[in-house]
């Protein structure tokens, strides 16, 4: 079994060049994974602390293993409601505009399937036991899935009884969004926030140029990228892969990306899809969705001008080699992966 590295799994924070201030950097471990921040601000100290216990904080409202947290009271007491805070529910009515958007693609309520495989059930993946569920018993599990969570004003449920909640696909990048305003609520003007595969640009490097980042080659090692991009201020980079976690059983491999309408790791023909977008938590949950969905239905969304992911960038890494990259990251981007065979598509409207 492949051990999870949070932080490298996907993107890369390209360090130096940014500028004359001395960067102050603060890293921990929250919702499983490695965080960093880095704020190249004079006497950040204060935001950067008040940032990670926003995290922390979050973390116990939304932890699905943590007893006691919101959704752990929600997965107790599935069939009935619960009291919850402010921002649960506000992630829980992002969660479900995300899944009915995305045809499902993206579910919150697919943890009995997650857990029959072994993803998400323990607190750390490093404690997971993995194994590859028999057809019976996805097929007993499945209609547990895609009954959205209920949410009304300070209280939520999850309408059938046998229901689990987990927002882990979603609530690292939402808790960016709170990040930043405990960094700018302290005078923090400039900084990189790295949760997991979840990259949040707030401002620009001092020399006003934008923040840049690595997308990392799925199919190489961790120091091995595709493209490094110019991440503009106030914007979020998400990236899901198939690498991320997994686990080989019978000489096949078994990723952590479920397919929910068949409860099967997704084959969808992508490696990975990094997603660009104003709304964290959104760019978290549609690098998922759209990793489900495939390339095609993924440029087609984009095309359209219509919907959320028409307001997105992307770049889509497929089975065969070709790296497309919407327009709109075009500009400062170096293409790194043409010698280990990738081909590189612009996509414009």
């Amino acid at each position: 079994m492949k051990r999870f590295l949070p932080l490298v799994c996907a993107l890369a924070l390209l360090t130096g060049c940014a500028g004359t201030a001395e960067p102050v950097v603060q890293t921990f471990f929250a919702m499983d994974t490695v965080m960093s921040i880095t704020a190249y601000d004079s006497g950040p100290t204060d935001g950067l602390v008040a940032a990670q216990q926003e995290v922390n904080r979050l973390e116990g409202l939304w932890s699905r293993t943590r007893s006691g947290s919101d959704v752990s009271r929600l997965n107790d007491a599935a069939g009935q409601w619960v009291e919850v805070d402010a921002d649960t529910a506000a992630l829980l009515e992002k969660a479900n505009a995300a899944a009915q958007e995305s045809a499902m693609a993206f579910d919150p309520a697919l943890s009995p399937v997650m857990d029959a495989w072994g993803f998400g059930s323990t607190e750390s993946e490093t404690t997971a036991v993995h194994r590859v569920p028999s057809q019976e018993e996805l097929d007993a599990l499945l209609p547990l899935t895609r009954d959205l969570p209920q949410v009304e004003e300070g209280r939520a449920r999850l309408p059938l009884e046998g229901q689990a909640l987990d927002l882990g696909a979603i609530a690292k990048g939402a808790a960016a969004a709170y990040v930043v305003d405990a960094l700018t609520e302290h005078g923090v003007e400039s900084a990189i926030i790295a949760l997991g595969g979840n990259i949040t640009a707030l401002g620009t490097k001092p020399d006003g140029s934008p923040f840049r980042v690595y997308v990392r080659d799925p199919q190489g090692s961790e120091e091995d990228y595709l493209c490094l991009m110019a991440l503009p201020a106030g914007m979020t980079c998400s990236t899901s892969g198939g690498y991320e976690r997994w686990f080989e059983s019978g000489g096949e491999i078994y990723h952590h990306i479920i397919d929910p309408s068949d409860g099967y790791p997704a084959q969808s023909g992508l490696l990975s899809v990094t997603v660009v977008a104003q709304d964290p938590a959104l760019a978290d949950a549609w690098s998922t969705a759209l990793y489900v969905l495939g390339a095609e239905e993924a440029v087609a969304r984009w095309e359209s001008g219509m919907g959320s992911v028409a307001g997105m960038e992307l770049i889509l890494v497929t089975e065969e080699g070709t790296v497309y990259i919407t327009e709109g990251l075009e500009e400062g981007l170096e293409t790194l992966g043409e010698e280990a065979g990738y081909t590189y598509e612009i996509l414009r409207r």
